[in-house]
């Protein structure tokens, strides 16, 4: 068949290539649409997965909860414990590097005794270590309304209504120029740290001025740091830095009520409530043997424990503590020249600097801290502090450690409540310190001996708190004769106002 011809059937093949033509037509246009909405349906099938998964809950094995990390307590870092005695067994920094001596009796300074070398520097975290909280209104001497005192308006009145109102410009110059001095780790002066630094951080306080204070917040929020942080040593430079420090710790928790404060002082106090010897008095070192009772030692224990017991601080065996402490002064202001120095065994016939006026004014006023200030020949006591001291109140012609004996003159005077010994006394001690005041602010030493240590700054701070203290007693306590115990208020921190302490 020519190639160009059709066969019979060709009208055949014609009608079958039209019907395929259009079946191929058809699936052509249907495919589009087709594929489009199946796409279409896929993705919605998809979506609607997708939103059914979030809002229908998971089986309980999938669900993943992730608990936060329970917030531990605080935990001061703490010295390797090294046993100095077995009747003591509290933490140390260092071992005793010699034994203990004694010094001649008219060593009754305590920063004259500082010879040792520097203690090492503890490292200070960067996080604050104080939260910013309210003030507890308290007073480490118990009572629970001087506090009010410790404010701007509570002070003007009392330096008004006690008739020296220069008092108040005297003790800002001093915290002024302590703010400038203080190190950048927080602390004061060079060997005894701890002495200098407690007493500092007592002078912030006694104005009033907490870790929430506007001008002097950051230096006292330093001072207690540095405080907390201090290793316990309780051998170092006799065991005066100890006691004050202590002293210290117990007025900044009378004054915050921060737990972080409390643990450490319960922590220091144990040292001192260990560490009386029977008969109630203390030698250096917290040793427990009554061979050698130092009261000008434990004059500032005393304050300490008397201030920690005012500030509410549950230690067991403070108040028994106490109870010898009395006991002790008792007996050393029945002996024959009263206030002894030293002594042994409780035996006033084995006195040491009997009848100085130094020691008197230390005894009388840790009797007036006790409650005891109207015990038999206190009275008479007082009469002669003031009488032999206010002759000697001069500042140019002042005998050595003459300071140290006024600060505890002043105290005790202003604790007695008898005006005609106090009157003259008040206005010739702010005159005196009013006069002597560097125009920084600082005070040095009348007549200080050559051996105290130290750098000059180091003596400068310990004459500038010693000065300044005296001056803020007109509102730092209430007379002893009203005073009661109070515990501070509980300070509630929220979970993420901790106060971390890193070692």
């Amino acid at each position: 068949m020519d190639k160009y011809e059709f066969d019979d059937n060709s009208e055949m093949n014609d009608e079958l290539y039209d019907e395929s033509y259009r079946r191929k037509r058809l699936i052509e246009s249907l495919a589009g649409p087709v594929l489009s909405t199946l796409f279409h349906v896929s993705l919605i099938i998809v979506l609607a997965l997708l939103v059914v998964d979030k809002v229908l809950p998971k089986e309980k094995d999938d669900i993943q909860v992730t608990i936060p990390p329970k917030k531990e307590p605080i935990d001061i870092p703490k010295p390797e414990t090294q046993e100095i005695e077995k009747s003591i067994p509290i933490t140390e920094v260092t071992p005793i590097a010699q034994p203990m001596t004694v010094v001649d009796v008219e060593t009754v300074d305590p920063i004259e005794d500082l010879t040792e070398d520097q203690q090492d520097t503890p490292e200070i975290s960067d996080e604050p270590l104080l939260d910013t909280v309210e003030s507890v209104v308290v007073t480490p001497m118990g009572s629970p309304n001087i506090g009010n005192a410790r404010t701007a308006d509570g002070i003007r009145s009392s330096l008004v209504g006690a008739g020296v109102p220069e008092a108040g410009p005297a003790v800002l110059k001093a915290l002024d120029w302590l703010q400038k001095v203080q190190k950048p780790d927080g602390s004061w002066g060079a060997a005894g740290q701890s002495a200098y630094t407690g007493l500092a951080v007592l002078t912030f306080l006694a104005h009033g001025e907490t870790q929430n204070s506007k001008k002097y917040g950051v230096t006292v929020r330093k001072g207690l740091e540095w405080l907390v942080y201090d290793p316990i040593n309780k051998s170092g430079h006799h065991g005066y830095p100890h006691a004050i420090k202590t002293y210290a710790l117990a007025d900044a928790y009378a004054m915050t009520g921060m737990s972080v404060i409390e643990e450490r002082l319960k922590e220091c106090l144990e040292v001192l409530v260990k560490g009386i010897q029977e008969g109630g008095s203390y030698d250096y070192g917290y040793k427990s043997s009554q061979a050698r009772q130092d009261l000008s030692f434990a004059g500032w224990n005393y304050q300490a424990l008397k201030a920690a017991y005012g500030a509410g601080v549950e230690q067991e065996g403070l108040e028994e503590a106490i109870s010898k402490s009395v006991t002790w002064l008792k007996m050393a202001a029945d002996s024959d020249k009263s206030f002894p120095y030293a002594m042994s065994n409780n035996d006033p016939s084995t006195s040491k600097g009997a009848g100085k006026h130094t020691m008197r004014a230390v005894g009388v006023l840790c009797l007036q801290l006790f409650r005891e200030g109207n015990y038999e020949g206190i009275q008479d006591e007082l009469k002669i502090i003031a009488e032999s001291d206010i002759k000697k109140l001069n500042w140019q012609n002042a005998p050595g450690r003459s300071l140290y004996g006024w600060y505890y003159a002043t105290n005790a005077l202003f604790q007695s409540e008898n005006k005609r010994l106090w009157t003259p006394w008040k206005k010739k001690f702010v005159s005196e310190l009013s006069k002597n005041q560097h125009n920084e602010g600082y005070w040095e030493y009348p007549n200080m001996p050559q051996h105290i240590p130290g750098d000059g700054t180091s003596q400068k701070v310990y004459a500038t708190t010693l000065s300044a203290l005296m001056l803020t007693v007109f509102y730092r306590y209430l007379p002893s004769s009203i005073v009661v115990k109070a515990k501070p208020k509980a300070v509630e921190l929220k979970e993420d106002e901790g106060i971390d302490l890193v070692e």
